[in-house]
C-alpha cells in the first residue's frame, strides 16, 4: 500500500518551489495532510543532494544509479540524522558480496538499502521506531534481499537464532531529552554492554560512533578492534567506524586505522608512528606548504608523514610541514610560498599595504585568527593565505601562501 495517494504527491508537486515559510503561513489552519506535505518539501530542501550524490570515499567504486535514494522523510531530523549516499557507499564496500547482514539500527535505512543493493547481501533492518518502519518500507519496497523488522534489536537478538556474517549498528547519541551525547556508554544501546550478544551471532561487527571520541580510548573501551575508520566528507570527519572481528588481535599499538575521504586514504597503525622520526625544516619563500586533512589531524600519524612523504616539519605542534619539491600524494591541502614574513611590529605594521587581502588561519600561534586579522589589518579574501605559524626553534612567522 503507497505511503501518500497521488493527490498528495501532485500537492508536493504543484508546490516545490515555494518557500517553506511562505507555505506554513499560507496554509497554517490547513488538513494535517497538507502540514504533512509541507513537511516532505522541507526534507526534501534539506537533503539536496545528501542521498542522490556520491562520491567516492575511500576509493570505494561508486554506484552509476542511486537505486537506494529516499523519496519520502518521516521528519527533517530524520534528514539530517541520516548518512550520505557517498557514506553510505563506503559502508557498503566494506562487506564482501554473498553474505548475510544485520542492521541493528535502521533509522531513515539509508546504510541499509545500500548494503542490501550489493549483489547477494541477504540484509535485515531492525527499527524499534514505527514510522521510520513504515516511511523506509515505502522508499525500499523494491529492493530484493532487504527485510525490515518493526523491534527492539537487542530483544530480537536475544531470542533469535539466526546467526550473520556481519551486524551493523549505529547507535543514537541523543538522550532521552534530544541533548546530544559522545561518550559510547551514554548511547542507545550501550554496544559496550552488548557486545558480547553481538559477538555470539555473528563474527564482524560494524559500529559506527562519533567523531569526537578519542581513538586509543574507544579500542581500549571495545577489545578486538581489527580496523578504525576515520571517515571525512566534504572537509569534515563525519564518524569513527569500528570494525570488531572475534579474531582480532587486542592489541591497540597493532590496530588498523584507515583515513578515508574524497582524496583517498591513509592507512597505519600506532606501532608505525610510534617507531617514525620526525624531521624538521625551515620554510623558506618557493618552497612548498602541506596541511594534512581533517581525517589526519584526527587519525595523528605526525611523525609517520615525514618518513612516508619525505617532508620536514615546522614543530611538533604545529601539524604542517613543508618541502622544496611538490608532493603531490600528501593526503592534504598543498600550498606554494610567496614570502616568510617574522611576526613583530617592524613587519606587521606594512604588511597589509603589501598583502591588503587574504585568508588568515593560526597554528600553534599565540593569538586567534581574528585576532590575527585585527593585528593586521588585512580585509578578507581567497586569493591569498596568510597563516601565523611556531617554527621548531620557537620563533613565530607569517606564512603568505598560495593554494595549488
Amino acid at each position: 500500500m503507497p505511503l501518500f495517494d497521488e493527490n498528495f504527491i501532485k500537492w508536493i508537486e504543484a508546490n516545490r518551489n515555494i518557500d517553506v515559510a511562505k507555505l506554513r503561513l499560507r496554509y497554517a489552519n490547513a488538513s494535517n495532510d497538507i502540514k504533512e506535505a509541507i513537511s516532505q518539501i522541507e526534507c526534501r530542501l534539506k537533503a539536496g543532494d545528501k542521498f542522490s550524490r556520491c562520491r567516492p570515499i575511500g576509493g570505494c567504486v561508486v554506484p552509476d544509479t542511486p537505486v537506494n535514494f529516499p523519496q519520502w522523510f518521516p521528519s527533517p531530523l530524520s534528514v539530517e540524522q541520516a548518512t550520505s549516499l557517498s557514506v553510505a557507499c563506503f559502508h557498503a564496500s566494506l562487506i564482501p558480496e554473498n553474505c548475510r547482514l544485520l542492521d541493528m539500527t535502521m533509522g531513515l535505512g539509508m546504510d541499509s538499502a545500500t548494503i542490501a543493493t550489493k549483489n547477494n547481501i541477504e540484509t535485515i533492518a531492525i527499527e524499534r521506531d514505527e514510522r521510520l518502519c513504515q516511511f523506509a518500507a515505502a522508499n525500499y519496497r523494491n529492493l530484493k534481499n532487504f527485510t525490515i523488522i518493526n523491534a527492539d534489536s537487542v530483544d530480537w537478538l536475544r531470542n533469535t537464532t539466526l546467526t550473520f556474517d556481519w551486524i551493523f549498528i549505529d547507535p543514537a547519541r541523543r538522550d532521552n531529552v534530544g541533548h546530544r551525547v559522545y561518550n559510547i556508554h551514554d548511547c542507545t544501546p550501550d554496544v559496550a554492554e552488548i557486545l558480547p550478544i553481538m559477538l555470539a551471532h555473528s563474527s564482524n561487527i560494524l559500529i559506527k560512533l562519533s567523531p569526537m571520541l578519542d581513538i586509543a580510548a574507544t579500542i581500549a573501551d571495545l577489545k578486538r578492534v581489527a580496523n578504525i575508520y576515520i571517515v571525512e566528507e566534504k572537509g569534515d570527519v563525519r564518524e569513527l567506524l569500528v570494525h570488531i572481528n572475534n579474531d582480532a588481535i587486542d592489541e591497540a599499538e597493532s590496530t588498523n586505522i584507515v583515513a578515508v575521504n574524497e582524496s583517498g586514504r591513509f592507512e597505519f597503525n600506532r606501532k608505525q608512528e610510534a617507531t617514525a622520526t620526525e624531521s624538521y625544516s625551515v620554510p623558506i619563500a618557493g618552497d612548498y606548504i602541506y596541511e594534512p586533512y581533517p581525517m589526519i589531524m584526527k587519525a595523528g600519524p605526525f611523525k609517520l608523514l615525514c618518513t612516508r612523504y619525505n617532508v620536514g616539519a615546522l614543530h611538533p605542534n604545529t601539524h604542517l610541514y613543508t618541502s622544496n619539491c611538490i608532493i603531490d600524494e600528501f593526503p592534504g591541502k598543498k600550498y606554494k610560498i610567496e614570502n616568510v614574513v617574522p611576526y613583530n611590529s617592524k613587519y606587521i605594521k606594512r604588511l597589509a599595504k603589501d598583502y591588503p587581502e587574504a585568508s588568515i588561519s593560526v597554528r600553534n600561534f599565540p593569538i586567534t585568527a581574528s585576532q590575527l586579522r585585527a593585528k593586521l589589518k588585512v580585509k578578507e579574501g581567497d586569493a591569498l593565505k596568510i597563516s601565523g605559524v611556531t617554527l621548531k626553534d620557537g620563533q613565530r612567522v607569517l606564512l603568505i601562501m598560495n593554494r595549488i
